[in-house]
């Protein structure tokens, strides 16, 4: 598990998950129906994409995501009991 604290950490992840498939970035994006710029442009900069998109590329590289609602006590609220307009 590889914990991510921000998109900047996404980018060398993202990379490495497609290199261990030994898959160059036109063949994921062949995968995912866009081209290989459009991978590229996905590993420099994560924050780019959606979290849809973000999900059809880690199961495409055999990955998944899992959250972490932290600790109890820790200041994790669920979004039900956050108020509006606030996270």
């Amino acid at each position: 598990m590889y914990p991510v604290h921000s998109a900047t950490q996404l980018a060398p992840l993202l990379r490495s998950l497609r290199k261990a498939k030994s898959l160059t970035q036109t063949d994921l994006g062949a995968m995912l129906g866009v081209s290989g710029a459009r991978i590229s442009a996905i590993e420099q900069d994560p924050g780019t994409v959606s979290v849809a998109q973000f999900l059809r590329i880690l199961q495409a590289l055999g990955a998944r995501m899992s959250l972490d609602g932290g600790a109890p006590g820790a200041g994790a609220t669920p979004a039900s009991a956050t108020p509006k307009g606030e996270w």
